[in-house]
């Protein structure tokens, strides 16, 4: 990991102010009091600390008495020439911003180790750790140490021998301090106010072992980790809209669109006045940085505001670690009230921000304080606030990434609809795009990433894209995958690259289909201003495409009956199909039922520690499989669940091979199902328990299948479930059901048969679902507005086609 660069204005002690003007201490508190103009320090941890820009600036103005004069200096000079030149000579000189190490983004896809050492250092070791202090202090301690070890050398070196080495509590604590004070020093040299010596203070570790076991967590991750701990760190401090931090898939996209665009050497600087943990500046600096050479060629300027200490602290500590100059503001004020423009290198090539947004329809009176180009925003809600305030700081040919709740888009507040009406009539609304739910671990409320352009740039159209079904669940939460990304960056792209319909445009390979729409101006204006996509996207539904689509589903109805008929007759010359009463003669009467046990090999999935929350990610290779997947004997498409190629090679011996049994372990219990060819390979989870064959020559998969559906197999399993008292099937107990087996050849005769059955229930099933769309895409058609003059649909339709598919059937061995 590189080391953090140093900041171009840091923090100095008098001590260090003395030496730079070649003066003693006591001189410089001299200054302090009897000069009014001297520089006010700044508080931290019970020590004053000064900026070196102000120092300097003061000092410009201070000529050197003659008998202050040193060798070689003229009369006239002045303590900040002086000052300057110590600077270049004795004390080393601080890297410019974005010239010290590549800025790097974060890490998406954690392998599993990094995970499962996180997992750990998350588990019960908190408790024995922080004492009586809260979740934060110890979250602050795992933040330390994982900068201390960024930052290497003999340092962190010392610092992990001595924690081997601990006895008592005392050395702990001491240990605990020097840490923090550590820390503080690396963030007051890169202009940052940190108070973690306070922090890690507070702490209480029962013994030396257990604070030991933190230090050695940390020293086994291999991979930059503050974005895992930042999860956890959210999860743990409760954080309402206001400080939950943005999803990294969410960061990359806006982050891309922002980018778009932009020709060599561009962009090279980003802005976020609501910046959480600091991740839109870490992503978008590492991307200023990722085109160019080795050494980059332009200064990357991150600059951010919050409202919030700890988060501030961590947003800074986050930059520094990832090889950005730490340079995020704490304010208290919003940042159109505060001095940011006077303060902040403006103007930015791009801005990104994830605002706390609020929900309301505004009843009350605009606000009269800030500047409102486009109309001042009601006073109790700030949506707009920060879209005005964050184009106002954008240049020529910048963009801003903002994300919205989805009222904003339509909300009626007067004063809303008059904001959203003068930005679509400038031209700067240039893509919106709806994200699926439960992307966030604090809200629930459904948002849309808004990007937008410069004035001086207008679009005439903004492009509408649904993201909305995207996505996988992780827990409660969804998370979009990097395909998904892709599609989404694919879509805006090939569209900006013509501004042509989306829906004439040729998706690249292994791309997802997105809805999407593109809306002049003008119709915007004409539909009252909703940027809300879903109705655009509603709306640019053709009337081809709805023609299409009836066109299309006539002919699946024909194609479908074909098959079923193939099936029907297929079926009806399957074995025990000619009986009308039950099939009671059987070539011989089976023997005394046989214990699964001994027919099968039966094996749990793994523990939750093994294949938890942490060792699923939606990047992975392989699919694992959850009841919730088992349905009608088949295991349905369990990819919404995977986990990496290493995790999946490492747990093989719970690998799922072709005929392989799932049975629930836990849960809700219901019926097993079979793992078919291309399923093979796939991993059980921990809710479920695995049932091998272990001669198929005495027992077939499919048979023994059927055999524990019956209703007597499931009820069976049910009750020894509920027997246990947390509700679970154990692998013991699914031994003891018993199973009646006939012969071989007359297993084949009955799975057969069954299977037989499965197939034609399933082309019914399909034939029903076809026929369902088809119906709803002859009502799209008969019932919506017609856009162009023409003859209008023959009545009947839907009526005649019905009769006539009802007509075959009949004709056709009555299916």
């Amino acid at each position: 990991m590189p080391q953090p660069p140093k900041g171009d204005d840091p923090l100095l002690r008098r001590s260090e102010i003395a030496t730079l003007a070649g003066v003693s201490r006591p001189t410089v508190t001299a200054w302090e009091k009897q000069e009014l103009d001297f520089p006010t320090p700044r508080r931290s941890s019970g020590l004053d600390y000064f900026r070196q820009s102000e120092i300097l600036a003061w000092l410009d103005q201070r000529p050197v008495p003659r008998r202050g004069l040193a060798g070689g200096e003229e009369h006239g000079i002045v303590y900040g020439a002086r000052a300057r030149r110590n600077m270049a000579t004795d004390i080393p000189s601080h890297a410019s911003p974005g010239r010290g190490p590549r800025p790097k983004p974060a890490v998406d896809s954690p392998s599993p180790d990094d995970q499962r050492v996180v997992q750990e250092l998350m588990g019960k070791v908190v408790d024995r750790v922080r004492g009586a202090a809260s979740d934060i202090d110890y979250l602050n301690l795992l933040f330390s140490l994982h900068h201390l070890r960024g930052v290497g050398g003999l340092r962190w070196t010392d610092l992990l021998a001595r924690a081997r080495r601990l006895e008592g509590l005392p050395a702990a604590a001491e240990l605990l301090l020097d840490v923090g004070k550590a820390v503080d020093e690396d963030m007051r040299r890169v202009t940052v106010d940190s108070t973690m010596a306070e922090a890690l203070a507070r702490l209480e570790p029962r013994t030396a072992r257990d604070l030991w076991k933190v230090f050695d967590g940390v020293a086994r991750l291999r991979e930059e980790m503050f974005g895992l701990i930042l999860d956890e760190y959210e999860r743990r401090a409760a954080l309402g809209s206001g400080e939950f931090f943005t999803p990294r898939a969410v960061v990359r996209l806006m982050t891309d669109l922002a980018c778009a665009g932009f020709g060599p050497g561009k962009p090279s600087s980003v802005y976020d006045p609501f910046a959480r943990g600091g991740e839109f500046l870490v992503e978008a600096a590492a991307a200023f940085a990722g085109d160019q050479d080795e050494e980059p060629v332009v200064t990357v300027r991150a600059w951010g505001q919050t409202r919030r200490a700890d988060t501030w602290r961590l947003a800074n500590m986050n930059l520094a670690l990832h090889g950005v100059q730490p340079d995020v503001e704490l304010s208290r004020a919003v940042p159109w009230e505060s001095d940011a423009r006077r303060s902040a290198p403006v103007p930015f090539d791009i801005v990104l921000t994830n605002p706390p947004f609020n929900m309301k329809d505004s009843v009350a009176h605009e606000r009269e304080r800030g500047r409102w180009p486009y109309g001042p925003p009601p006073a109790d809600n700030d949506n707009f606030a920060y879209v005005q305030h964050a184009l106002s700081m954008v240049g020529e040919g910048g963009r801003v990434g903002i994300i919205m709740p989805n009222k904003a888009g339509n909300s009626g507040h007067r004063a809303e609809q008059e904001i959203r009406k003068k930005l679509v009539e400038d031209g700067v609304v240039d893509c919106i795009i709806a994200l699926p739910e439960k992307l966030f671990t604090g809200t629930s409320v459904p948002v849309s990433v808004w990007l937008l352009r410069h004035p001086g740039s207008p679009c005439d159209q903004v492009l509408f894209l649904d993201a909305s079904k995207l996505g996988t669940k992780s827990g409660p939460r969804r998370v979009l995958g990097k395909g998904e990304i892709q599609s989404l960056l694919g879509a805006y792209a090939a569209c900006r690259a013509g501004d042509r319909q989306p829906a004439a445009l040729d998706m690249k390979a292994g791309m997802d289909s997105v809805p999407s729409a593109l809306v002049s101006r003008q119709e915007l204006l004409a539909r009252n201003c909703s940027l809300n996509p879903i109705e655009h996207i509603q709306v640019g539904h053709s009337q081809e495409d709805s023609e299409g689509a009836l066109a299309n589903g006539w002919d699946r109805l024909d194609e479908l009956k074909g098959r079923l008929l193939r099936a029907q007759r297929a079926t009806a010359e399957l074995p025990y199909m000619g009986l009308r009463e039950s099939p009671t003669h059987r070539d011989d009467h089976p023997g005394p039922p046989v214990p699964l046990v001994a027919l099968c090999e039966i094996k749990a999935g793994p523990s939750f520690s093994r294949l938890g929350a942490a060792q699923r990610t939606a990047d992975g290779d392989v699919p694992v499989v959850f009841p919730r997947h088992l349905k009608d004997g088949r295991i349905s498409d369990a990819r919404n669940v995977l986990v990496s190629g290493e995790t999946a090679h490492r747990l093989s011996a719970f690998s799922l091979e072709e005929g392989d049994i799932v049975c629930i372990r836990s849960g809700a219990i219901g019926a097993p199902a079979l793992v078919r060819g291309k399923q093979a390979g796939w991993l059980m989870s921990p809710n479920v328990i695995r049932l091998r064959v272990k001669d198929q020559d005495a027992v077939l998969p499919e048979y023994l299948l059927y055999c524990l559906c019956r209703e007597e197999a499931v009820s069976w399993m049910r009750d020894r479930a509920a027997s246990t008292a947390a509700p679970s099937l154990r692998t013991e107990s699914l031994g003891l059901l018993q199973v009646h087996l006939p012969p071989l050849s007359e297993q084949r005769a009955i799975a057969k048969t069954l299977v037989g059955l499965d197939e034609l229930e399933c082309l019914h099933q399909e034939f029903a679902a076809v026929l369902r769309q088809t119906r709803t895409s002859l009502t799209d058609v008969l019932t919506r507005p017609r856009t162009e003059p023409g003859p209008p649909p023959r009545p009947g339709t839907f009526t005649a086609q019905v009769m006539r598919h009802q007509l075959r059937f009949e004709k056709d061995d009555r299916l």
